[in-house]
């Protein structure tokens, strides 16, 4: 019997719930789990935190076989989840039952949406010229275009007649990717016009393929238009996603420091 197993087993006799100390407590009377850890208590703790439904972190499992209460600290209460019922969530400040991993992926994702905040200050403090280059650097680093370096070209400027870049996808230029980025700032967002004016700028240049970047966001109508583009795809690209772009590219940030998570690796303790 897993431990997993030995905590469904006591939850099953108590259906009203229990503390994850009174569940090791069951376990250990019953005899239903032998075990070796310096700390079991925090092994069940754990486990069941791993298990939990409505809790997602690094180190968390995507079976999900109890559900909690809610509760703080060692008051809250695990229970048997039947798939059905949904968790009671609350904030992370009301948690501090929360294992390490869990509060470091919380910080993170802290982490990242202030970097996201600062780096689209810096672009919305920079001039149209350097934000339309970026976008071009970016789709570069993603892999479009046949050389990292020469194949994008930035065509923005008074005249550009709609299309502020383009990316050669094979050294001839056969096939192009066009760009037009938007410098809005975020109370700003592209109109169903400035999509039309796009496609219109890709029709006159015989383009199947264009991205729309803008530092805000899109209307509901603009992303319509976007859809129902004939004989091209248009790709549209707000704030939040061009955000995560170039973090995940590494482009506008580096990396200070990287911190390793660790999970237990069961089969290595198993002699074979």
């Amino acid at each position: 019997m897993t431990i997993v197993e030995a905590i469904k087993e006591v939850l099953r006799r108590y259906p009203n719930g229990l503390e994850f100390e009174k569940i090791y407590d069951e376990i250990v009377k019953t005899k239903l789990y032998e075990f070796g850890a310096i700390d079991p208590k925090q092994v069940v703790r754990s486990k069941l935190r791993q298990h939990c439904v409505g809790l997602d972190f690094p180190s968390a499992s995507p079976t999900k076989h109890f559900y909690s209460d809610g509760e703080k600290g060692k008051a809250a209460k695990y229970f048997i989840w039947d798939g059905k019922a949904q968790p009671i969530k609350k904030s992370d400040v009301e948690r501090p039952d929360r294992l390490p991993e869990e509060i470091i992926d919380s910080k993170h994702k802290e982490h990242l949406s202030q970097i996201k905040n600062q780096m689209m200050d810096f672009i919305y403090k920079a001039d149209y010229g350097f934000f339309e280059k970026l976008v071009i650097k970016l789709l570069q680093k993603m892999g479009y275009g046949w050389d990292s370096k020469k194949s994008g070209l930035h065509t923005g400027g008074p005249n550009d007649k709609g299309i502020d870049g383009v990316i050669y996808l094979d050294q001839l230029g056969l096939d192009k990717v066009y760009i037009q980025a938007k410098r809005y700032k975020v109370d700003s967002a592209i109109s169903q016009s400035d999509i039309q004016k796009f496609i219109g700028a890709m029709n006159t240049q015989g383009a199947s393929k264009g991205v729309f970047i803008t530092s805000s966001s899109f209307t509901r109508l603009a992303i319509e238009e976007a859809s129902r583009a004939q004989l091209m795809k248009v790709i549209l690209i707000d704030a939040e996603k061009l955000s995560e772009l170039l973090i995940k590219n590494h482009l506008g940030v580096s990396v200070s420091q990287a911190y390793e998570m660790y999970t237990i690796d069961s089969d290595a303790f198993i002699d074979r």
